[in-house]
């Protein structure tokens, strides 16, 4: 690994941070980061362009995937969903149109071919169909990465409240967590739980989609899950650990037990589900003293993934690669190597730090 020289970030960044210490630049992680803040910006004037009002206090536009991971590159799609939380209204499906059609129009890509994107969301399922029957893998997916993976552009009224009542519905729900407060270690259980589920089923997901696709894109998507997908679900895993490592201090002082309200709560999740999943990771890497060998091979190895799929030479390659050829594929072999460093780093971080192996081994597993 070549050491660079660290400029001065523009704002405060946790990797920024975390890269003076370790005497690194990770440029591409840097570049995207900068590609999507112009990107949001972008979106901000084609929402509030024109006399007709495409946002409101009742409705949200919402960015998932590169974009609100702040890891945006040359042939990144758009997600993105129409939130609505409020009364419903006849004209929710024409602004839900336009905004496609200003999409398209300004060279957006459109969504995956799932159709859990580029449509509207309503609040109501998304908060109250946790678990059982009537939550599905679209609701499940919308619901996860609202508080994992999103932004809110241009107007966040709603999704500010929807973000909001997501969390309070898991932590109402959550007895165990509501009465050891105070008591014994505290972790929220039933996010956690949903965290994982939502990991595991995007594993089980890519083997449907190999079949559905007929392994159309398989490395591409084989890469995501090993790395940005992969990402998602760490920085889950760490959100939901700092309740106990890293509280805010109306959390430490709280005693549930006593009656007191679940604000501070709220508040300290919102926090972290703020922040973007590279920035949950640099932060509790710092937290946690991860030794800087691990940090570097993490991030490291992250930027170089951006790096790759930014390549429109190796990304149409790792596009049309199928499994059968993928031996034998040196883009491909070099990524896979990679991911596996990646792999390393994260072992190192969760199974040789004492303090998150203990939670690994109570909560990760059983």
């Amino acid at each position: 690994m070549t050491k660079e020289l660290v400029e001065a970030p523009q704002t405060k960044c946790n990797v920024h941070e975390l890269g003076r210490k370790l005497g690194f630049e990770w440029s591409f992680i840097e570049r995207a980061r900068r590609v999507a803040q112009d990107k949001r910006g972008q979106l901000d004037d084609l929402l509030v362009r024109g006399e007709r009002k495409l946002v409101s206090e009742d409705t949200s536009f919402v960015a998932f995937s590169s974009l609100a991971r702040d890891e945006w590159t040359s042939k990144s799609d758009l997600d993105w969903t129409f939130l609505v939380d409020g009364q419903a209204d006849p004209e929710h499906l024409p602004i839900t149109q336009l905004i496609a059609k200003r999409l398209s129009e300004a060279g957006f890509g459109a969504p995956g071919p799932t159709g859990v994107f580029g449509n509207m969301a309503f609040s109501h399922d998304i908060i109250h169909q946790i678990g059982g029957q009537h939550d599905t893998n679209r609701n499940t997916t919308q619901r996860i990465l609202l508080l994992l993976e999103s932004t809110a552009i241009a107007k966040s009224d709603a999704y500010d409240r929807v973000v909001a009542g997501i969390l309070n519905r898991y932590l109402q729900e959550d007895t165990s967590f509501l009465t050891s407060y105070g008591k014994q270690t505290k972790i929220p259980r039933f996010l956690l739980n949903d965290i994982v589920r939502f990991w595991r089923t995007m594993a089980v997901d890519f083997a449907s989609k190999q079949r559905e696709r007929a392994g159309e894109g398989w490395a591409l998507r084989n890469l995501k899950l090993r790395m940005s997908r992969k990402l998602i679900f760490v920085s889950g895993l760490l959100t939901c650990f700092s309740c106990v490592h890293n509280p805010s201090r109306d959390l430490r002082d709280l005693k549930l037990d006593a009656g007191q309200p679940i604000t501070p709560l709220v508040n300290h999740l919102k926090r972290y589900v703020s922040l973007t999943p590279l920035e949950i990771v640099a932060e509790s890497m710092l937290l946690y003293e991860i030794s800087d060998t691990a940090a570097a091979k993490l991030f490291t190895s992250y930027n170089s993934f951006l790096e790759a799929i930014n390549d429109d030479d190796k990304r149409d390659h790792l596009q049309k690669l199928r499994s059968e050829a993928a031996e034998s594929s040196t883009i491909f072999n070099e990524m896979r190597e990679c991911s596996h460093t990646f792999q390393d780093a994260l072992t190192e971080m969760f199974f040789e730090n004492r303090r998150l192996f203990s939670l690994i081994r109570t909560y990760g597993v059983f």
